[in-house]
């Protein structure tokens, strides 16, 4: 990760850093959850972000940092205090005092890949399968800080333009994000939290490329769209601001402190569109089945590795395995499914994923198309227009296809698929 933490944090901060490593380490939260509980709202919006970003840098460097202190590999577990304290350590002196080419060259051949690129051997294998002489290029923006991006929200204020002009009073200075064309890049560190533009609901913290997943949804005006694995509402409320508080939106997810968190965000936010369900495991409860057969479009923002996310949730890198890999598989395949069998004639299906991988991305989508005959591929170009849709397209223009090595974004996937007429 690119922030140099030593520059702004004193021996305190570094013990809070080392704290919130080794906690996550220890199976607990990650450290931008941790510090709030910890008294870190009290710290300095600067200093808090600088904490954050030293303890995430050290759990996404975590392999390659434990190599270049000569440490045994992950697979010998270390006490967790123990460890966080000499990757923080590590991470926060000098780069010369802990030389890693040397350590890397000593390394093992099979491994070399996964250790220089901090990730686990399983999908610094699948990277290489699916990116091939890219896959380092790939790997090595995964360890890079993330922008802070925000999404303008459209209910509460006219454009970006105008929120741009409201923070710069505030002394936040932002730029215009490439493609979404709500989004702002923000300069600097300075507390967006203590905005008035903040209190009023005028934007949400939302990555690029997750706002062009909402974006790539296109609801129709008045139009009725089934938000089907919604989670704290993040691309629930763009869509609400794309409709204007007009149509029907319905938001399910599995987990009732989600819903709760995005009803909250969406009073705020001032969506008033929204109804919420809880999407119990197992058959669909009939308000939500009957409502995705007369929906215009059904999200699917399936759950997933976080592969194309991994610089902002570090902490991911170690908390999967290839059986939880497996599994989100099989999940992806029966949403995808289950989806098929209630979409109506002319509706729409689209598919999202924050994963760089195959196996999630088109390898579903194929898989439902073969199964499926009465569905079809719609093309990027004729949701968003040829121009828009070329450079944020895979190779054949179908696919909206993000990376962070040329994108700037996280990593992400959208697939659109319509039911014949």
């Amino acid at each position: 990760m690119s922030a140099p933490p030593d520059r702004t944090l004193g021996p305190g901060e570094l013990a809070l850093a080392t704290a919130a490593v080794a906690a996550c380490l220890g199976g607990g939260p990650a450290p931008r959850d941790w510090l709030p509980a910890q008294g870190g709202a009290r710290l300095p919006g600067a200093v808090r972000g600088a904490v954050v970003a030293l303890a995430n840098r050290v759990l996404g460097e975590r392999r390659r940092l434990r190599c270049r202190l000569g440490l045994p590999d992950l697979a010998t577990p270390l006490p967790p205090d123990r460890e966080a304290a000499a990757l923080v350590r590590c991470a926060a002196a000098a780069r010369r005092e802990f030389p890693a080419d040397q350590a890397l060259a000593q390394a093992p051949d099979e491994h070399r890949f996964a250790i220089e690129h901090s990730l686990p051997d399983w999908l610094a294998a699948a990277l290489q399968a699916d990116f091939g002489h890219e896959a380092a290029a790939v790997a090595a923006a995964l360890l890079e800080a993330p922008p802070r991006t925000l999404r303008t929200n459209r209910l509460r204020r006219s454009g970006r333009s105008a929120l741009a002009a409201e923070l710069l009073q505030a002394g936040i200075a932002t730029e215009p994000t490439r493609f979404a064309p709500d989004g702002l890049l923000v300069a600097g560190e300075g507390d967006l939290f203590a905005t008035a533009a903040y209190r009023d609901g005028a934007f949400e913290q939302q990555d690029e490329a997750s706002q062009l997943g909402a974006w790539l949804t296109a609801p129709p005006p008045r139009g009725a769209v089934l938000d089907l694995c919604a989670g704290r509402g993040g691309k629930t409320l763009a869509l609400a601001a794309l409709l204007q508080n007009r149509g029907e939106l319905l938001a399910t997810d599995p987990d009732p402190r989600r819903l709760e968190q995005l009803r909250r965000r969406a009073r705020v936010a001032g969506a008033t569109n929204v109804r919420t369900v809880l999407l119990p495991d197992g058959a669909w409860p009939d308000l939500v089945a009957d409502f995705a057969r007369r929906a215009d479009r059904v999200l699917v923002d399936a759950p997933c590795t976080g592969s194309g996310s991994l610089r902002r949730r570090p902490e991911a890198r170690w908390r999967l395995g290839l059986e939880d890999f497996a599994a989100l598989l099989r999940t992806q395949a029966a949403l995808l499914a289950e989806v098929a069998g209630h979409l109506r004639p002319g509706a729409r299906l689209v598919y999202t994923t924050c994963s760089l991988l195959r196996a999630e991305n088109q390898d579903q989508i194929n898989a439902l198309l073969a199964n499926h005959p009465e569905l079809e591929l719609v093309r990027l170009a004729e949701v968003l227009g040829g121009a828009v849709a070329a450079p944020i397209a895979d190779a054949t223009g179908t696919f909206l296809s993000l990376r962070p090595d040329r994108h700037g974004c996280d990593g992400f996937f959208g697939a659109i698929v319509r039911r014949r007429r």
